[in-house]
C-alpha cells in the first residue's frame, strides 16, 4: 500500500515540477526525501512573503486573496506597489518552508521528526497516522503575520513597511537555512 501511494505521489510530483509548480530552491531536498525507502513528500513551499486580504464577513478559507504572495525576498516597491483597493483586513504574511512527508510506519516517522526537531526545526510534528501512513510535517518555529489594514486604509508608515519586510526577509533567510541544514543530515534515515 505505501509503495503504491508513493509511487502514484512521486509521479504527480515530477508532472508538477515539470509544469513549473514546485518551488526550484527546494527540488533538490524533495529528491533527497524521495530517495529513501521509507519515505515521500506530500507537499511543500520554501516559504513566502506577501500581502494577504482577508474578508470581514465571508469564510476567510474561501475568500481570502494574496495581493501579492513571493517565493524570492520581495522589494520594498513589490510590496508597497500590490497594496490597492481591499476591503477586509489587510495582513503582512510570512511564511517559513514547510514539508509534509509521508512516512512508512511511526517508527520511520520518529526518526524523521526527532532529526528535524535537532537540527532546529522545533514546529515539526506528526499530523497524522493511519495503516497507509503517518504524516510528518517538518516547519520551523518562524512566522510573521502582522495586521497592516482595514477597509482600504493602510495603519502603518512606509518606515514600518520597510522595518516588517527587512525583518520578514531575515527570518525567512533563517528558516530556510535551517531547512537546508537538516537536509544535510538525511542521509543519517538511510536509503
Amino acid at each position: 500500500m505505501f509503495n503504491m501511494d508513493k509511487k502514484r505521489t512521486l509521479m504527480n510530483l515530477e508532472l508538477a515540477i515539470r509544469e513549473g509548480l514546485v518551488d526550484n530552491e527546494i527540488i533538490p531536498i524533495l529528491k533527497k526525501i524521495n530517495d529513501l525507502e521509507d519515505y515521500y513528500t506530500t507537499s511543500s513551499c520554501i516559504g513566502r512573503i506577501g500581502i494577504l486580504e482577508i474578508p470581514k464577513d465571508k469564510n476567510p478559507k474561501l475568500y481570502s486573496r494574496w495581493l501579492i504572495k513571493c517565493h524570492h525576498y520581495p522589494t520594498f516597491e513589490e510590496i508597497k506597489s500590490s497594496i490597492k483597493d481591499f476591503s477586509g483586513y489587510l495582513i503582512f504574511v510570512m511564511n517559513s518552508p514547510i514539508l509534509h512527508v509521508a512516512c512508512k510506519d511511526i517508527e520511520s516517522a520518529k526518526k524523521l521528526l526527532d532529526l528535524a526537531i535537532h537540527s532546529g526545526l522545533k514546529s515539526s510534528s506528526i499530523k497524522s497516522v493511519s495503516k497507509r501512513r503517518v504524516i510528518v510535517e517538518i516547519l520551523t518555529t518562524y512566522k510573521v503575520d502582522s495586521p497592516i489594514g482595514e477597509n482600504n486604509l493602510l495603519y502603518i508608515s512606509d518606515d514600518y513597511l520597510k522595518f516588517l519586510l527587512d525583518y520578514s526577509i531575515k527570518k525567512l533567510k533563517k528558516s530556510r537555512d535551517l531547512l537546508f541544514n537538516w537536509d544535510k543530515k538525511l542521509d543519517m534515515l538511510g536509503g
